[in-house]
């Protein structure tokens, strides 16, 4: 089976409320994950605004994640993170310039219990840092429109 990741907080290819933008409540959105490879030893979870203007923004970059870790609930991001993951770039709602910009989750699923990234890493950093090193993606887009 592939691995899928789902929201109770939007749907894939729905909108995401308000109180998820940086400008309302910046409260970061449940997440649940199902059918990760068995020889998952970690996770890594990426949020970007993937809008031309936004240059592939990152919103929130959290790695190590326990592969036991099945999801994460609404706010997590506000000190409920699970022990031993690495938030390297906090959460940050959506917060688009103007207009409606769209929002891609991505996790990976990983083959090593720690990856050597310090804070603020960019996605390109990341992105080279675990190639060769995923075992499966997931993915969940959203909608944010600036109010």
């Amino acid at each position: 089976m592939t691995m899928s990741l789902t929201s109770s907080s939007f749907s894939d290819g729905g909108t995401i409320p308000q109180r998820h933008g940086k400008k309302v409540d910046n409260v970061s959105p449940q997440l649940s994950w199902t059918n990760a490879p068995a020889e998952t030893k970690s996770f890594a979870l990426a949020w970007v605004d993937t809008h031309p203007i936004a240059n592939s923004y990152v919103h929130w970059l959290v790695v190590d994640l326990d592969p036991a870790t099945t999801s994460l609930p609404e706010g997590a991001a506000d000190g409920a993170m699970p022990a031993g993951s690495r938030e390297l770039t906090p959460y940050a709602g959506p917060f688009p310039p103007s207009g409606t910009h769209t929002y891609e989750l991505t996790l990976y699923a990983l083959d090593t219990e720690t990856l050597a990234l310090t804070a603020n890493v960019s996605l390109e950093e990341l992105t080279a840092t675990i190639k060769g090193r995923t075992l499966a993606t997931a993915r969940i887009v959203g909608q944010f429109t600036k109010e």
